[in-house]
């Protein structure tokens, strides 16, 4: 099955070089002809400039994505990690921190300002627009010299990080490919309330709302069931219904794979009868208090759900399917909405990008291969320090189960709450899970049915004739969609607003260059 896909992507990217020219053309990378090449203790081959002693330290800077300002325990972090990169690559890491967010338009400005940038973030969106503006650089020439453990971990994933035939990023971390999405219940309210849970069903959300009908009703006041992703578009933080964006966002529609998983047709997600539904639940929802009044304003949207007066949140659940889970260092119950399918950019839209500022492009990704290769210097960047950060529970010798140390872990001197660092299957496992954890996961994988495959897998969207139309569609998106995820907005009368203000940015002129080009995909795989 993993093979089929990886020939499906690699395949399309090829058949897109053909079809188009390939933009980005201009965009050098650092001439790497005369670095001639050693052998670390460990076998593996690397640059005189990575051999340990070297005194030609090549210094990185690398976005880093926080959800506040770092303190004293970020730098120490960043100290050690560099300890590792000196003495085995050559490199000298200083993180860029950044919202994450903002990480592609603070790129965007950077870039454009001149400053030296070498890697740069793109979160649940596309890189297209740092692309079709010169701004990052393709890496086709280097990937297999400077990213072999990349290629190695993260296979058919890679294959979603090419635009108009070219590759122009690689996957932030491995993970499985597939995406699942549900309700993470605290299960101190599971067990107070007595409810029941079928790990092998699909909930509807009238059954998830009979829930938090009794939890309200026994807590009170000040007391929500989730809290809205404000950092998402997507329904419920994609809980709400399957689909994919060709695109990487939803500026140039979505795949509604809720209805096939064999239709190639490019829907308006926000004119669909799906998003309707959605709006007028969210908005009921909000009536009946189980969204916080401030929640489309909220700040500390990624860790609100930690917090006593929350009884859970929807998001994707990836090994929740495969065993009990924790999460906000307890343990929860997960009700799952959407099964397990697999998509383009259902869950793999976030990417290492490198721009024209690099110093030295090869290094750059040889920085980011490390963490992939190297799962000690990843942990640390996750997880901080052992013993200050979080404790080990059991250890075999291969895998860990840890925990955090405190119960709120951004009361830690450190703490990085986004998993976007090297081999996902090789990080420690939280307690109480398992300590197979990471490979009951990768055995779930394997199983999923090809019929749950998305069918535009390999795509990649050119969107040079339409960025405008896009820029502009997008501005509306973000007046509105927070909004309608929290329920603040009457659907019956703000919503035919915003499809309105979409249509007159040009939504429908962007869906259909979108169809077209995927029409042109389509027939030129028969």
């Amino acid at each position: 099955m993993k093979k089929k896909v990886i020939a499906l992507i690699l395949g399309s990217a090829l058949a897109a070089a053909s079809l188009t020219g390939c933009s980005g053309d201009n965009n050098s990378t650092a001439d790497t002809s005369s670095m001639q090449t050693t052998t670390t203790e460990e076998g593996s081959e690397t640059t005189n400039e990575s051999a340990a002693g070297s005194d030609d330290i090549v210094e990185i800077f690398w976005q880093y994505p926080a959800i506040s300002d770092v303190g004293e325990g970020f730098y120490r972090m960043e100290d050690a990690l560099n300890e590792m990169m000196e003495r085995d690559i050559g490199v000298h890491v200083t993180f860029v921190p950044t919202g994450l967010m903002e990480s592609q338009q603070n790129a965007i400005l950077s870039v454009s300002t001149g400053e030296q940038l070498d890697i740069c973030l793109s979160a649940f969106t596309s890189v297209a627009k740092l692309v079709e503006n010169g701004l990052v650089q393709p890496l086709d020439d280097i990937i297999e010299e400077y990213g072999p453990d990349i290629l190695e971990v993260c296979g058919a994933a890679v294959g979603g990080c090419y635009y108009d035939g070219k590759l122009y990023g690689v996957p932030t971390s491995s993970t499985a490919m597939y995406t699942s999405y549900g309700y993470k219940m605290k299960k101190v309210y599971f067990d107070k309330y007595g409810f029941e849970n079928d790990r092998d069903k699909l909930y509807t959300f009238d059954e998830i709302e009979e829930m938090f009908s009794v939890v309200k009703a026994g807590e009170g006041d000040n007391f929500y069931m989730f809290t809205p992703w404000n950092n998402t578009v997507e329904p419920l933080n994609s809980s709400y219904l399957e689909f994919d964006k060709p695109s990487g966002d939803l500026t140039a529609g979505v795949v509604m794979l809720n209805r096939s998983f064999d239709e190639l047709t490019v829907y308006n997600l926000f004119e669909t009868p799906e998003y309707e539904e959605f709006c007028k639940r969210m908005y009921d929802w909000r009536q009946k208090g189980y969204i916080a009044p401030d929640a489309s304003v909220d700040t500390d949207y990624s860790s609100r759900a930690a917090n006593d007066n929350y009884m859970g949140n929807f998001s994707g659940i990836g090994g929740a399917i495969a065993e009990n889970p924790s999460d906000w260092n307890q343990d929860i119950v997960v009700y799952r909405t959407i099964a397990p399918y697999i998509a383009q950019n259902g869950g793999r839209n976030m990417t290492w990008n490198i721009p024209v500022t690099s110093v030295n492009p090869a290094k750059a990704l040889e920085a980011i291969n490390y963490l992939f290769k190297n799962k000690e210097a990843t942990w640390l960047i996750l997880y901080g320090f052992e013993g200050e950060e979080y404790e080990v529970v059991e250890d075999n010798g291969v895998d860990k189960i840890i925990r955090y140390l405190a119960d709120n872990p951004q009361d830690l001197p450190y703490y990085q709450p986004y998993g976007i660092y090297g081999d996902r299957f090789a990080w420690p496992v939280f307690y109480p899970n398992s300590i197979d954890f990471n490979r009951k996961i990768g055995d779930y994988h394997d199983q999923i049915p090809e019929s749950k495959y998305s069918p535009i897998i390999g795509y990649s969207f050119n969107q040079s004739s339409v960025t405008v139309e896009m820029a502009a569609v997008q501005t509306v998106i973000e007046q509105y969609y927070t909004t309608f995820n929290s329920g603040v907005l009457d659907p019956d009368k703000a919503l035919p607003e915003f499809q309105s203000a979409l249509k007159a940015a040009g939504i429908d002129k962007v869906i259909a260059e979108n169809q077209r080009q995927l029409d042109e995909w389509a027939a030129s795989k028969k």
